[in-house]
């Protein structure tokens, strides 16, 4: 079996359990994964909610060098067999104790990735990215250093782990020797991930923090007064790209520094961010192949649209969001910084709606804090932020709009 080295063997991985303890325990499932037929590049899926258990469980995985293939805990249980057929799992958990379904793979094993993970994705189909287990720590061994991760230090789990976000938690704490919650009600955690809607709903209040890592969704203020990291990375390449502490805005939107070290980026002609580094990931899984989306010379083109300043990058938006209406290019997520811009407004989604005269005009779901104003009053305060033309003419309010970052699909909204 594969060893995942650690020298923090003695110290809490979790509030009540060791790194020894956790190690142990990812032994006695790679045993079990071993007896029921599970072998180096086969693909393991599980849909389990976040707990020392599943953290264990992916280590037990990659022990075996075999392939984690976490599912949303959101699929309703109708799609887990699509999701399964795609994977082409050779087993799926869905409980502890391990209980496996055994299936039959149509496709040889994976000789080196270590990760499936489905992105969010734009179109109603996400793509399932091909990661391996050196990219994923070469992506948290630097942010280890970048928000300056130590034994003692504690991180609160809150992002789910079949995002890579979640995962990036466990590598870092894993390689810094620190440990992991899921309480902050019986801890203390110095450093907390949350996107942004995480913050509407509660500001996190903790006497020891070091770091509250946002991204994931575009932003219009932060918790000035907290040690906040904004920042921007994506699934392709194994979590954080760039992260800027405090930040400063312009024209409405964060600038979320330089590259960490390990990455580059740079602006395609048409402004489209382009990224490479050790932590780039293999291709897209699909059909029994890899399918690999980089350049020649390792650039990947990741679909948003930003620019530099002196301070670093900023986001722009979706170059796939991008419409036109009577001839001008709107770019849906520059109303949606508007609009977060507005008193009680917590979450946009501004789309393209047909339109006789104009061929598409914006339209929007918004979900607001109460007292709820008229759309007449929403759309006046936008005429000090948005040209006539960007201003959407049907605003409707939703209860909650999901999170999936700046990835949205329209589909999901209707």
């Amino acid at each position: 079996m594969q060893k995942i080295p650690s020298m923090f063997q003695n110290l809490p991985f979790f509030e009540n359990i060791t790194f020894k303890e956790v190690d142990q325990l990812a032994e006695n499932f790679a045993l079990h994964l071993v007896r029921s037929g599970v072998k180096k590049g086969d693909r393991v899926a599980f849909r389990l909610p976040p707990s020392q258990e599943t953290v264990a469980l992916f280590f037990a995985i990659w022990k075996l060098r075999a392939c984690v293939c976490p599912l949303s805990l959101r699929i309703p249980e109708s799609q887990i067999e699509a999701h399964l057929s795609r994977l082409d799992a050779k087993c799926f958990i869905d409980s502890f104790p391990l209980s496996l379904q055994i299936r039959k793979p149509l496709y040889a094993p994976l000789p080196t990735p270590s990760a499936l993970l489905f992105t969010s994705g734009s179109s109603g189909n996400p793509k399932i990215a091909v990661l391996a287990l050196s990219s994923l720590l070469a992506n948290a061994k630097e942010v280890v250093k970048a928000l300056n991760l130590c034994p003692g230090d504690q991180w609160l789990l809150q992002l789910p782990l079949y995002h890579v976000g979640g995962i990036g938690i466990i590598l870092r704490c894993h390689l810094a020797g620190a440990s992991i919650t899921l309480d902050p009600r019986k801890t203390t955690p110095t450093h907390v991930s949350a996107v942004p809607t995480q913050l509407y709903r509660s500001t996190p209040r903790y006497p020891h923090l070091k770091s509250l890592l946002i991204g994931g969704a575009p932003i219009a203020s932060y918790p000035e007064k907290l040690p906040c990291h904004l920042s921007y990375g994506l699934t392709e390449m194994g979590s954080l790209v760039t992260t800027k502490l405090r930040p400063e805005f312009c024209e409405g939107r964060p600038i979320l520094g330089f590259p960490l070290p390990g990455r580059e980026v740079r602006l395609s002609a048409e402004g489209e961010i382009e990224v490479r580094g050790t932590c780039l990931f293999e291709g897209y899984w699909e059909g029994g192949t890899i399918h690999s989306k980089s350049t020649a010379d390792g650039w990947f083109a990741t679909g948003d649209l930003g620019s530099f300043s002196e301070q670093g990058l900023s986001i722009l938006g979706r170059r796939d969001r991008q419409f036109i209406s009577g001839g001008e290019n709107i770019q849906p997520e520059e109303i949606e910084h508007a609009f977060l811009g507005l008193p009680g407004v917590i979450a946009a989604l501004v789309f393209a709606q047909e339109n006789p005269e104009y061929g598409h005009v914006p339209a929007a779901f918004l979900q607001m804090l109460p007292p709820f104003p008229t759309v007449a009053s929403i759309q006046s305060a936008l005429k000090e932020r948005l040209p006539k033309f960007k201003i959407p003419l049907s605003i409707l309010f939703k209860a909650e709009l999901l999170n999936q970052g700046s990835k949205l699909n329209i589909k999901n909204f209707i």
